[in-house]
């Protein structure tokens, strides 16, 4: 009889708008540099890992080669990175095993997780995390095959579903709330901090809107200056670059300030407006918060953050809700491809394992192990359906799962199968 080698687990853990409020998932966001950092950290201990991190969550998506996986250490190491011991408690994560991690990418990847159901910026953020992961060398077997299905489940909901109808991404949602406040953005003065991809799509939401006059400023002048150069701006929209240094002092001429920098620190105090005496809209798309809590205090400037986007009602989101169903049964039956590969892993012959090209005879029998497992499916069914409640029970069932299948195989099969 064959060895039963310790199969690996799939696993997700991490913080998002549904488990934690903006200003607990703002002292876990990490950016590039921290993600390859806490890549290297893990390196060792998990055979594969993938972060993501965006305004509204920070999410990883681990394989362990162990039986017991302890959250807490991986937990740990990501308080420790970003310094924040003590103010990020346990209650703000979520632990997910196997088919709860899996069901849980396919739903951000479809944006059906999102806070704004249609976000066109997700799929996207989730390309760069499996690139950075794969350039760190923790993109293995099952990470790519995950990943991959996940990327095929989102990008055909544009094409075979409505959820994308609209799309209301944070960027939009802040220009909506904007045109809400006034009415209309007509002969409005914005100004748009930052030059990322959440200041490109702001600043073409509100070149649509018809804006009256459109200011950027950036750290950086010069990606400022490319961000303007790269839009389609009709002659009506008066557009400037102002030098970051100095941008404080046109804070009187401006309407509105959208703001999304990449700043550790708030860039905007509440001395900063205490001369402003007209009706001001701040909105902060930021994560960290680019605004202080102190600007609030200004009775004439009215400020709002990310989390203050769901009271936005998109004109087109009634039709994306509608194809939610349709949605949800796509993911289903890209988690049940996925998992029967899964939980197919366990069971082949050590060959197979191994990539060896198998003879006939091998071939056969594989052949008879992935008829077994089709036939056998409903034990994975059961454990998805329970899954998802307790990280330690779930753990305990996704190894009972696989001892059962390879009981059951051994069971069916006998000895021949080595």
């Amino acid at each position: 009889m064959e060895s039963l080698a310790v199969p690996k687990s799939l696993f997700a853990f991490g913080l998002n708008y549904k488990t934690a409020p903006v200003e607990i998932r703002e002292k876990l966001f990490l950016d590039e540099a921290e993600i390859r950092e806490y890549l290297n950290l893990v390196k060792g201990k998990l055979t594969e890992c993938v972060v993501l991190s965006t305004c509204n969550r920070t999410e990883i998506y681990g394989v362990s080669d162990s039986e017991d996986i302890d959250l807490r250490y991986y937990k740990n190491l990501l308080i420790e990175l970003k310094g924040v011991k003590g103010e990020v408690r346990d209650e703000h994560f979520f632990s997910l095993i196997s088919c709860a991690a899996c069901q849980q990418l396919f739903n951000v990847a479809t944006s059906i997780d999102s806070k704004i159901i249609g976000d066109s910026q997700i799929l996207r953020q989730l390309r760069g995390a499996y690139e950075i992961a794969r350039e760190e060398d923790l993109s293995g077997k099952i990470v790519h095959q995950l990943f991959q299905r996940a990327f095929k489940v989102g990008k055909a909901t544009y094409t075979a579903t409505s959820i994308h109808d609209g799309a209301a991404s944070v960027s939009l949602a802040a220009v909506e709330l904007a045109n809400e406040t006034f009415g209309s953005l007509q002969g409005r003065t914005v100004l748009v901090i930052g030059a990322g991809e959440t200041a490109r799509l702001t600043t073409e939401a509100l070149i649509s809107k018809r804006v009256g006059k459109l200011l950027v400023t950036n750290r950086t002048r010069s990606h400022a200056e490319e961000l303007l150069s790269g839009l389609h701006i009709e002659s009506v929209v008066e557009t400037e670059v102002l030098d970051f240094e100095d941008f404080k002092r046109h804070l009187d001429e401006v309407d509105i300030i959208i703001s999304s920098t990449g700043s550790d620190e708030p860039i905007l105090y509440k001395d900063d407006f205490a001369g402003h005496a007209g009706k001001m809209l701040v909105i902060d798309i930021a994560v960290p918060r680019d605004v202080d809590d102190s600007v609030r205090e200004n009775q004439n400037v009215l400020v709002r953050n990310i989390d203050d986007l769901h009271s936005i009602v998109d004109g087109n989101q009634e039709k994306r809700l509608m194809d939610l169903p349709k949605v949800k049964e796509m993911i289903i039956k890209e988690m049940v491809d996925f998992l029967t590969w899964y939980y197919l892993l366990p069971i082949l012959p050590e060959y197979e394992k191994t990539g060896a090209k198998p003879s006939p005879e091998q071939k056969m029998e594989i052949l008879k192990i992935k008829e077994f497992l089709n036939n056998n499916v409903s034990e994975i069914h059961k454990f998805a359906a329970r899954a998802g409640n307790d990280f330690r029970d779930d753990l305990d069932s996704h190894f009972s799962l696989i001892r059962n299948l390879q009981a059951l195989k051994s069971k069916a099969f006998g000895a021949a199968v080595v």
